[in-house]
């Protein structure tokens, strides 16, 4: 039976969205093709139609909320061109880590995503992935903010500060104070004032 362009869009659609919700709940590893396809309503078979793997398609997924995020970070960074240094870049990190906390992605990024880029082809991997490193110094660059330190220590801080948003049941309720402090604090740290 084939499908026509809009059907076949669909049950991409579907697959990539029942793939992360099941990302953020599950995990890779623990959902299978078979879950997927009930979902679609196609069958496992057509599932290779499109994509070649399971991996493949949770790549995509892990694609997906990497360039959520830092559209989220963009916008904010531009929206906040006229405040100083420091306070630009911590509105983007707090709406960054707010962001990655709405949608759970946390869990799925920290326990899989390694596995996940050891799955896929390196050809794929060589021409579609970026690190969160390489985003975040991308953002410094377009920004054309220099914190004092270099780029390579702003982007490991910012990386630091992004991973609480994985403990935040361990840090408690008190958590968004504590992101924003320690936010706050590293970001006049890296982009003093004059």
């Amino acid at each position: 039976m084939a499908f026509s362009a809009e059907e076949n869009a669909a049950i991409r659609e579907t697959l990539l969205r029942e793939a992360r919700r099941c990302a953020v709940t599950l995990g890779l590893r623990k959902t299978s093709v078979e879950q997927l396809t009930e979902a679609a309503g196609i069958s496992k078979g057509l599932f290779y139609k499109y994509f070649a793997s399971k991996e493949l398609l949770f790549f995509e997924v892990l694609e997906d909320i990497h360039s959520e995020v830092y559209q989220v970070a963009e916008q904010v960074l531009e929206e906040g061109k006229d405040l100083p240094p420091d306070e630009r870049i911590a509105n983007v990190l707090l709406t960054a880590c707010s962001r990655l906390s709405e949608i759970g992605a946390m869990k799925f990024i920290e326990e899989d995503s390694a596995y996940l880029l050891r799955r896929i082809p390196a050809q794929v991997k060589a021409e579609h992935y970026h690190s969160d490193e390489v985003h975040i110094r991308d953002l410094l660059e377009e920004s054309g903010l220099t914190p004092r330190g270099g780029i390579a220590l702003a982007a490991a801080t910012i990386r630091g500060l992004i991973l609480t948003v994985s403990h935040q049941e361990q840090i408690g309720a008190l958590y968004p104070q504590v992101l924003e402090t320690l936010t706050r604090g590293a970001c006049e740290e890296l982009f003093p004032r004059a």
